[in-house]
């Protein structure tokens, strides 16, 4: 919990610090039964399922540094780059 609340500090989100810190949500235990639940939610793909398909080439975008810092600048305090966590 440290960890996120000093990132999103840093980010300058002080709302979302404080949320975090303020939430009474807790990590689920370790334990079989909740191993068990997770299985459910999320079962292994059928062998029969086909593969996915290879994408498609695509060419390179190019940007300029100052068009690279704008876009970074223009996203709002908090925001992230995607389920990895990255920030811009």
């Amino acid at each position: 919990m440290a960890n996120a609340v000093t990132a999103k500090i840093e980010d300058g989100n002080l709302k979302a610090a404080i949320r975090i810190m303020c939430s009474e949500d807790k990590p689920a235990p370790n334990s079989d039964n909740v191993y068990a639940q997770l299985l459910d939610k999320h079962p292994t793909p059928s062998a029969e399922r086909e593969p996915a398909p290879d994408p498609q080439p695509t060419a390179a975008a190019q940007m300029s540094e100052t068009e690279v810092l704008r876009a970074v600048r223009s996203f709002p305090a908090g925001s992230t780059g995607g389920p990895d966590g990255v920030r811009p």
